[in-house]
């Protein structure tokens, strides 16, 4: 018996980790309920048939036996040799060697199995919510409890209330009420009129964001509402509000921006330009503020599924809560981003928008050499573009997301290109069509064009936590045109806003590499191994979409002069 442990931490995110507790594994879905409900039995022995009925209970007997052993399969390939010494099986039951666990953390650390809510999967949410309040219970007596405290998890003959209905809106609603000024001050009225007008046309801009017409703000009835009516009667989910004052030539405005169903102020922050930069509406000015409201909504809808049930969650939260984590782009973050999506899926039925981040889930989750199955990955994000499109066939993130897994992917530049010439044909501002055309001409080794695209869709402006990954898209687009200086310069920005990206370590180390600062190249080639142990030149070429390309095999070439090993 390796002396070698499986780490599972059960209190807050679910993770499960091999050989070391920050070696987190890709478990997802129903694959990781499934190692829960296993190393939460005080044996860790369970039968399949409970196993079905709890994690499968609408697929029938032969279907749900089916996806057991899927999933069992699933959870073989991840683990690897250790597999053997984890889990046995038979024809009846399913049980873990918990001498071979090692659990992490306290229910002190949050609720148990945080993020992993399976709507549809009936017994398993029965379970999860009777052992999250025994776990409550059992921390009112003893602060102490133990991680192996999990309340002994027989099934349960009581099911939860069915949740009431609510109504699918996966787009956050955002009103930006015309900033109020100081009568003692000098400031005129329309300054603050003008500052909220801008900054609505900027967000409106942002993907996935609807924003409240400023002409419906400025009316009185709609000033002048409660938060319960903003709600209720205008469909407002989050209203940013501003006071503005002067003091010579500065004027300050602090911004509030409020969740309208809780009342509460998520974030609040103040900005001090002077008068002119403000009456100009320069591009800084607007950003800078654009960026802080479209990020205290994100940072809303986490704190919002991380503290209220999962009841009272319009499916935006979670739509918001996923694309958010995703970006994070570590692996705990990554694993819960697509539980989210799943859940979305499950509780509200197929639509087009959670197929299609989960298709951009997948391309992230390649790009970043966490798959330990390339093929089943690629095919399941094709599979969830295929579903995005059936759900609507006009959604225009389900179509450019189209167009990122036929190239990055498929090595389908042909199809890509129409695709995303579609796109722009009807929305010729779309930020995320430019970005993605102008990658797909980068692999392609057309860097001249790869960098128009690029600049053009920096000029949109994409506003969500994916500046990191637009900012690598840049730096790949000049890597491709031989403009080392401008790719490094970008690949930095972009390790500045997310150091776990793969991608951006990589464009910097082939940019170090042309511009002949070997050293400089061989260090940050050494962080990248350091961080990704796994990554080797054969790994980067199985899986990159310019592999098969001239400017994929120089990049290729970049890594390895730079000490990335061949195998």
């Amino acid at each position: 018996m390796s002396k070698q442990k499986v780490f599972i931490r059960l209190y807050g995110a679910f993770t499960c980790s091999y050989p070391q507790p920050d070696d987190v594994l890709p478990l997802t879905g129903k694959t990781a309920a499934l190692v829960a409900l296993l190393a939460s039995a005080p044996n860790g022995r369970r039968t399949r048939a409970w196993l079905q009925d709890m994690l499968w209970p609408r697929s029938g007997e032969q279907h749900g036996r089916a996806s057991l052993r899927q999933s069992l399969a699933k959870l073989k390939r991840i683990l690897g040799s250790v597999f053997s010494e984890v889990v046995v099986s038979n024809n009846q039951e399913v049980w873990m060697n918990l001498d071979a666990l090692e659990f992490l953390g306290s229910p002190l650390d949050g609720a148990l199995l945080e993020g992993l809510d399976l709507a549809g999967a009936d017994g398993f949410e029965s379970w999860l919510a009777e052992q999250r309040q025994r776990v409550v219970a059992g921390l009112e007596d003893d602060s102490d409890t133990s991680i192996r405290a999990v309340a002994l998890p027989g099934r349960s003959d009581t099911r939860q209330a069915e949740p009431a209905f609510r109504p699918l809106k996966l787009r956050p609603a955002i009103a930006i009420l015309p900033f109020a000024h100081c009568a003692a001050d000098t400031v005129e009225a329309t300054f603050g009129d003008m500052i909220a007008g801008d900054l609505s046309r900027q967000i409106a801009r942002a993907h996935g964001i609807d924003v409240i017409s400023h002409l419906s703000c400025r009316m009185p009835g709609f000033v002048d509402a409660d938060l319960k009516r903003l709600r209720e009667t205008y469909g407002v989910d989050y209203l940013v509000t501003g006071f503005l004052r002067s003091s010579g030539n500065t004027l300050t405005l602090d911004l509030e921006f409020t969740d309208s169903g809780s009342g509460v102020i998520v974030n609040a922050q103040r900005f001090e330009r002077t008068r002119l930069d403000w009456l100009h509406g320069g591009a800084d000015v607007l950003q800078d503020v654009a960026s802080y409201v479209v990020d205290s909504l994100f940072k809303g809808a986490i704190r919002s599924v991380a503290t209220r049930s999962f009841e009272d969650l319009d499916a935006h939260m979670f739509l918001m809560s996923a694309i958010s984590l995703m970006h994070r782009q570590d692996l705990a973050s990554v694993l819960r981003s697509h539980q989210y999506l799943e859940s979305i899926i499950d509780r509200f039925g197929p639509c087009s928008l959670p197929y299609a981040w989960l298709a951009q889930w997948y391309v992230l989750f390649l790009a970043q050499g966490w798959s330990t199955d390339i093929a089943e990955d690629k095919n399941a994000a094709r599979l969830m573009v295929q579903r995005a499109l059936e759900a609507n066939p006009d959604c225009s993130f389900s179509r450019i997301m189209d167009g990122v897994v036929s190239y990055q992917l498929e090595r389908d530049y042909a199809r890509a290109r129409l695709t995303f010439d579609d796109v722009l044909a009807v929305d010729e501002n779309n930020a995320l069509a430019w970005f993605w055309k102008g990658t797909a001409f980068a692999f392609e080794g057309a860097g001249r064009e790869a960098v128009a695209f690029t600049d053009r869709g920096r000029l949109l402006t994409p506003l969500d936590p994916g500046g990191y990954l637009y900012t690598t898209l840049s730096a790949a687009a000049h890597l491709s045109d031989r403009n080392y200086r401008d790719a490094l310069k970008f690949a930095d920005h972009s390790l500045g806003l997310n150091r776990h990206h793969a991608s951006a370590l990589r464009a910097k180390i082939i940019a170090l590499d042309g511009l002949e600062r070997f050293e400089e190249a061989r260090n940050a080639a050494n962080d990248l191994v350091k961080m990704y142990p796994g990554f080797t030149i054969s790994s980067y070429l199985s899986a990159h979409a310019a592999a098969e390309l001239e400017i994929g095999r120089e990049w290729a070439r970049a890594l390895k002069n730079s000490g990335i090993p061949e195998q």
